[in-house]
């Protein structure tokens, strides 16, 4: 769940902090053109038109432009923009304007500056001189809108001085009374710390918990479910030890007023389910795992036939009871953070960037393929089924049905790249598990595509996920030197622990079992390395939070040799550790190796039923596992126990089965030798 930050306060002013080129910027604007020209045809009210024009003409190909950001096609959107801009310095510069179209001027003339260039000292300027007239004239709607820009303009650059700001201006809301601002305010902090490395900090909870509250006292209710589910999402961002126990606590306070038909709707139902997945998926509970996973794909197919939520759509208008009031503080000019109801409605909107629906299939579709690894029995068709049809919907799904029509290139650019990165975690994904079969073949196109995919320098979790497949690779192939080589990538470090989230430090720990692995090989043999790197990962495996970590861990610990060797009994201890926990997790793959690394420890030589029992149940798990590999490995076990029985046609039968798979394995490998 890495993409919970992508919740924010507003469509409009996404705090997403992306890489920026040296002359666009990453801000939506929060001001909108409608109404902003006064009906006479004046000069300034021509040169309005004009700018607009520009800037329309300028995103009409937008897309294009991120797409390719062909240096022609940038140069021409960046001169559309300048001459725009261009003429709203004209009109700004005229002092022949009524101080509403002046005010809202400078903030369309500041968004713009914002979102396409890099001149955020001209937008602050121009945002403080609407400011004092908002203040002068008393445009109280327009002055939190600026504000609000004026945040959004400083979380960029100078991220604690934006929460030393949000809160003053919180200060303020509350203190006048203007609580739809203070939602708005609140929930922009919330988005802030959504994104930072820390989202479940003290203060991220206490600013949610805040929001929580006031819901309730003036009855709220969606509001109130929100901040829960986002309380949540901060929650599983950064897993610690009570961490489940408190997002369940999340989720059951979202449902507090599942009665209320108000409440349902459709975003707010999935993102529930998904957090509720989520965290079952940390939990690895196979069995709610799988409940979870149906109640989220019900949920889903329901929504298809709901008109309330449009493909495309990505927002939501959150009802916020109306508060009689001198002031105007929303207005039509503020719709893009608050919308005013109709007359008599009762309510007001608090407006919220969220997921369309195309987006929601494709995460369901994502997450659900992982959901199928904990089925038993496992169904890998339907699991690849799962991957390859979020793959077509984001190659078929036009851009716009995906996350709405941008704003701006760098908006754009963030839709491109949001695509192109969940590509990336598909083929990670099926690359992986691709290689736990041995289809090498299939392992390679995965790897192909990555590197198309990923840009360069490696960045991020993707960039890590990137290098450690093809590490995987390489080894699968037999290629050890070059694993080895990739593995000991300085991006693969253990000395980098911590330094990314929580799913780079555990490429990391893989990378170094991996490692681990390869020395294991007589002619890569290297004690003092391995030593260093097991105790190197004796700080970090016994109690890491995920159970599958520990699980690995503990087979490693078994299966090394070491010098000198652990004892036998501290071997049988891990290897218990193992067993137990692979069958309670449906790990069908890893119970295989434990079963048959007793086998080969416990029962080498041995005459004894036991012996044999012992053979049959690790063979029998390696074939459901489906590695021929490792169906190869048990069945010369299994041969070797029945031959140490004098049973010897069995014997036989089994070492031969045992070669036709190896020989498998050993063709899968030739095929890629002969395609290069």
């Amino acid at each position: 769940m890495e993409q919970a930050g992508r919740v924010s306060a507003s469509p409009r002013l996404n705090t997403q902090g992306l890489t920026r080129s040296p002359s666009v910027s990453s801000t939506r604007s929060p001001a909108l053109t409608p109404g902003l020209l006064p009906h006479h045809q004046d000069t300034n009210s021509l040169l309005v038109c004009v700018a607009e024009e520009f800037f329309s003409k300028a995103r009409k190909d937008v897309l294009k432009v991120a797409d390719s950001l062909d240096a022609q096609r940038v140069h021409e959107y960046q001169k559309l923009i300048a001459t725009g801009l261009g003429c709203l310095e004209t009109v700004l510069s005229s002092n022949k304007l009524a101080p509403r179209l002046e005010a809202k001027l400078q903030l369309r003339y500041a968004s713009i500056l914002c979102e396409e260039t890099n001149n955020i000292m001209e937008a602050e300027t121009a945002l403080t001189k609407g400011i004092t007239l908002s203040d002068k004239y008393r445009f109280y709607d327009l002055k939190y809108l600026m504000q609000f820009l004026q945040l959004k303009m400083l979380s960029q650059r100078k991220g604690k001085a934006a929460m030393i700001t949000v809160d003053k201006h919180i200060e303020n809301a509350e203190l006048l009374k203007h609580t739809p601002w203070v939602y708005a305010l609140r929930f922009f902090k919330a988005s802030l710390y959504l994104q930072s490395a820390n989202p479940s900090d003290l203060h991220a909870i206490d600013n949610l918990k805040a929001i929580i509250n006031l819901a309730l006292q003036r009855g709220d209710t969606v509001i109130f479910v929100v901040a829960s589910l986002l309380e949540g999402l901060s929650l599983l961002k950064n897993m610690r030890d009570d961490a489940f126990v408190r997002i369940q606590h999340c989720i059951a306070q979202s449902q507090k007023y599942q009665l209320d038909p108000s409440i349902h709707i459709p975003q707010i139902d999935i993102l529930a389910l998904m957090l509720d997945f989520a965290c079952s998926l940390h939990q690895k509970s196979p069995q709610m795992i799988v409940q979870k996973m149906k109640a989220l794909q019900i949920r889903m197919d329901v929504s298809i036939n709901q008109d309330s939520w449009s493909l495309s759509d990505t927002e939501i208008a959150l009802p916020i009871r109306k508060q009689s009031s001198n002031v105007q503080v929303i207005s039509e000019d503020t719709r893009a953070v608050l919308r005013p109801g109709n007359e008599g409605d009762g309510c007001d909107y608090l407006t919220m960037s969220f997921w369309s629906k195309i987006e929601a299939f494709v995460m369901t579709y994502t997450y659900s393929g992982i959901g199928v690894l904990y089925q038993n029995p496992r169904n890998d068709t339907k699991m690849f089924d799962m991957w390859n049809e979020a793959l077509a919907q984001l190659a078929k799904s036009k851009p716009t049905r995906i996350h709405g029509h941008p704003t701006s290139l760098q908006a754009a650019i963030r839709s491109a790249d949001w695509r192109r990165e969940l590509k990336c975690y598909l083929q990670i994904l099926r690359g992986l598990h691709l290689a736990t079969h041995c289809r090498w073949g299939d392992v390679q196109k995965c790897v192909e595509e990555l590197e198309n995919l990923v840009p360069i320098p490696l960045e991020g979790v993707v960039g890590l996920f990137s290098v450690y497949l093809s590490g995987v690779y390489q080894q699968g192939l037999g290629n050890l030197l070059s694993a080895d080589s990739i593995f000991s990538n300085p991006v693969l470090s253990l000395d980098n622990h911590g330094k990314v989230t929580s799913s780079g430090s555990e490429v990391r720990i893989l990378a170094a079992f991996n490692r681990i692995w390869i020395m294991q090989h007589p002619d890569h043999r290297n004690d003092m390395l391995t030593n260093e790197l097991v105790e190197q990962l004796r700080l970090l495996c016994p109690d890491h939070p995920n159970r599958e970590m520990r699980l690995i861990w503990n087979l490693l610990q078994a299966a090394t040799q070491t010098n000198p060797p652990i004892p036998v009994t501290t071997a049988k201890s891990h290897l218990s550790h193992v067993l137990h926990e692979s069958k309670a997790l449906g790990d069908v793959q890893t119970l295989s190796i434990a079963l048959n690394l007793i086998r080969a420890k416990l029962f080498q030589n041995i005459v004894g039923d036991q012996a044999v029992k012992s053979a049959k149940a690790g063979a029998s798990q390696a074939r459901k596992s489906g590695n021929v590999l490792w169906i190869s490995v048990a069945d010369n076990l299994l041969a070797q126990s029945y031959e140490v029985q004098g049973q010897m046609d069995e014997a036989q039968n089994s070492f031969s089965t045992a070669v036709q798979y190896a020989n498998e394995a050993i063709r899968r490998r030739e095929d890629i030798d002969k395609h290069e």
